[in-house]
């Protein structure tokens, strides 16, 4: 099944048999297999393509089906159908239309901050695309981008991903049970695949906004066999920020100025060998610089802030289909995320004002953290009959980790201190075996079960690990579906995470050491789904439990960086977290009017027997309320105004009880009682936006767009601390009201 336009496999298209109600899903390359009798009728739907039903004859072996696109301003479709029967199987298959069409941060869509408007789903602090899935750390959520690993996949100050829209072909995200394929992250799994290249017509288009400008192209190599797609994006505040810099650096000119440079290139080739074998490579390189330059010569000072990000990623992957019911899926990949921080200062106590060499003072430390994985899997897929489908396979996964600080002080030139450390850690690899079977027992009760079983070493040590899963799913009738869940993950890899004295966020990852057991995670799920009849489409409600176990919890004390290098001291581990909650979505997924309603109760808890006596507190994320309402309504040639609330209530964090005296010159040091004793403000934002899109004569799509990001100006808290006032908060956000702008033509 492919696009009549572009030759483009058309996945996740569902092909019902009319008779027997039976509904099979197209895979990546397009393929489904059904059985008919004579003069079967399939019904053929899918969100972004016209439906078509077509009659079949037992004597048909395999069946080539072109699909025609939807032109805009037809239908409006946000969501997959039918939704009771898939949300139920653990998937939630989101569509790149409603990805798209919520209101952007400056005018630049996000596939990360589209998830968050599913239930269990929050982002954080304000800013930030990381995903937090029903009360989990942001390290314990899996992120593949055509099957290769992913770690921090935001650029600088998490205001944006480095997943481009445009270049993004499906979405897959999980946070109740997934398949065994998936492993080593406790709360759930995203699985980003790219597009493939048009395989008839070159097509590019260019999209300028208040971030970036950005450029797209894809079309033909060889017609119908070889394709490309390639994006790109880059900020362009620097041009006027840099040379200010510049500057500022050479002493022309005093005073301060931030300067931030983030780009990405994400590139696909595709190749048909035949009408059975398929390759693809997919290339990322994601890169973000920032700086903050202060100058002043009246006072003595000179100093510069550094941080930076590169993301490279590699992944090939392979599909065959060997027989009918059989195909195979070969993947090899290499990904390397590296970041640094590099602080700089010097000054001069002399009285020669005019340069910095007299009696100066310099101090500088450097920071920073990689992981690199390369990654080899085989993964198979059997379809026994139209009742039992069977998947299987075996993964290898080679890491390499480093952390480093180098921190020195002069004076006059000559070294007073210095400290060096870095820590390298090459011989850690995953070795995992899979298998799940799909079992229809009957025309109503379908049960789904996997396990994967691992080998993680490190160093010379090795722990056999084992994932077991079942889900059960009930059809009450076509359009209501219950389902009950379990699922049972492992993971070994640590996030040493932090808040440094700036409010921002600072991250490095470990692996397990190899001595304790990594850390476990079992969660419980009962759900309704259903597509009601009348004003919604979709509706669910679901209930969870998670309980994770040998979880670890980074603590430094005031002198971060190097506690981070020197992490045992300040890494407790053996805890606890506990989660439970309830889930609530409602949606309008068709017609001019849509809208969407989520709504997450959870509460989350940890406890270690090294801190806070022992005791339970509320986890760091641990949110309880949080409300996403959406709104979309299309009107007129081709114009859609959109809107979005968010509220969640104020996040947990420790407020200090009390202050002690060491000397009556001294004002001390705080004592903390318990953890996250008190909560930051409530969070609530409203977001607006309206463009239009439409087709010119020759066929090409323009578009522009206006938006505002907090409408009301609500100042949320990105960080908070005590004020001069007894008993109050001085809180400092992080982005007021702020108006955005896209505008975009294809050629």
């Amino acid at each position: 099944m492919s696009d009549t336009r572009s030759g483009v496999p058309i996945e996740n298209a569902n092909v019902t048999n009319l008779e027997t109600g039976i509904t099979r899903t197209t895979d990546v390359g397009g393929n489904c297999l059904t059985t008919v009798s004579d003069k079967t009728r399939l019904s053929i739907s899918h969100v972004s393509y016209r439906d078509t039903i077509i009659e079949v004859s037992a004597d048909h072996k395999q069946i080539y089906v072109r699909l025609s696109s939807l032109e805009l301003n037809i239908v409006e479709v946000y969501a997959d159908q039918p939704f009771n029967k898939k949300a139920a199987l653990g998937v939630n298959r989101v569509s790149l239309p409603f990805l798209t069409a919520t209101p952007s941060f400056l005018g630049e869509p996000d596939i990360l901050k589209g998830l968050t408007f599913l239930p269990g789903v929050t982002d954080g602090k304000e800013g930030y695309s990381h995903l937090f899935v029903r009360g989990g750390e942001q390290d314990q959520n899996q992120i593949l981008l055509d099957g290769a690993t992913m770690l921090n996949v935001n650029h600088i100050g998490g205001y944006i991903s480095m997943f481009q829209p445009e270049l993004v072909g499906g979405v897959d995200f999980y946070k109740n049970y997934w398949p065994s394929k998936f492993g080593g992250r406790l709360s759930s799994v995203l699985d980003i695949r790219t597009k493939e290249g048009n395989y008839k017509e070159h097509h590019q288009s260019f999209q300028f906004s208040l971030i970036s400008p950005k450029f797209s192209a894809s079309g033909p190599l060889i017609k119908d066999r070889l394709s490309y797609h390639v994006g790109m994006r880059r900020t362009i505040v620097d041009l006027a920020t840099g040379a200010i810099a510049r500057k500022i650096r050479r002493g022309d000119r005093t005073g301060d100025i931030g300067n931030l440079v983030s780009q990405d290139l994400t590139m696909r080739l595709d190749g048909r060998l035949s009408d059975k074998q398929h390759i693809s490579l997919t290339a990322l390189l994601g890169r973000d610089r920032h700086s903050f330059l202060e100058n002043y010569p009246s006072y003595n000072e000179l100093s510069e802030d550094k941080y930076g990000v590169k993301n490279e990623l590699l992944a090939l992957n392979y599909r065959i289909n060997l027989v009918p019911t059989t195909s195979l899926n070969a993947h090899a990949s290499y990904s390397n995320y590296r970041h640094f921080y590099d602080i700089y200062s010097k000054t001069n106590d002399g009285s020669d004002f005019g340069g910095m060499d007299k009696n100066s003072i310099e101090v500088s430390s450097i920071s920073g953290n990689s992981v690199r994985s390369i990654k080899f899997n085989i993964h198979g897929k059997t379809q026994v009959s139209d009742a039992l489908d069977l998947n299987y396979g075996i993964e290898r996964e080679e890491f390499q980790y480093g952390i480093y600080l180098r921190r020195g002080e002069a004076v006059d030139g000559g070294i007073i201190s210095d400290y060096y450390r870095d820590m390298d850690t090459r011989d850690v690899d995953n070795t995992a075996l899979s298998a799940d079977f799909s079992y229809r027992m009957t025309e109503r009760f379908r049960v789904n079960s996997g396990i994967r079983i691992s080998r993680y070493g490190h160093e010379r040590s090795g722990t056999w690990l084992s994932e077991p899963k079942i889900l059960l799913t009930y059809e009450l009738d076509d359009r209501s579906t219950i389902n009950a869940a379990f699922n049972m993950q492992r993971q070994s890899a640590m996030l040493l995470g932090f808040t440094d004295d700036m409010g921002r966020f600072r991250e490095f990852y470990i692996a397990n050491d190899g001595i304790l057991a990594p850390s476990l995670s079992k969660q419980w799920s009962i759900g309704y789904f259903r597509n009601p009849k009348g004003l919604l489409d979709n509706m669910s409600i679901e209930l969870f439990l998670k309980d994770q176990s040998d979880v670890v919890k980074f603590a430094p004390s005031t002198d971060f960086e190097k506690d981070v290098v020197e992490y045992n001291d300040f890494l407790h581990r053996g805890g606890r977290m506990r989660t439970y909650g309830v889930e609530v979505l409602l949606q309008k997924t068709t017609g001019k009017l849509h809208g969407s309603l989520s709504y997450t109760y959870a509460k989350s808890q940890s406890m270690f027997g090294s801190l806070n006596q022992g005791n339970w507190f509320n986890s760091d994320f641990d949110f309880r309320n949080y409300v996403n309402f959406l709104m979309m309504y299309n009107f007129g040639k081709g114009y859609r105004l959109s809107g979005s609330w968010t509220y969640k209530t104020g996040r947990p964090f420790t407020m200090p009880t009390s202050m002690t005296e060491i000397e009556e010159w001294r004002s001390g040091f705080p004592i903390m009682g318990n953890l996250n004793n008190m909560r930051l403000p409530a969070f609530h934002r409203l977001d607006v936006n309206i463009e239009r899109k439409w087709k010119t004569r020759k066929g090409n799509t323009r578009w522009f767009g206006i938006g505002l990001y907090n409408v009301y100006n609500r100042v949320n808290p990105f960080f908070a601390q005590p004020s001069d006032i007894p008993g109050k908060l001085e809180v400092t956000g992080m982005f007021p009201i702020m108006p955005s702008f896209n505008i975009g033509f294809e050629l």
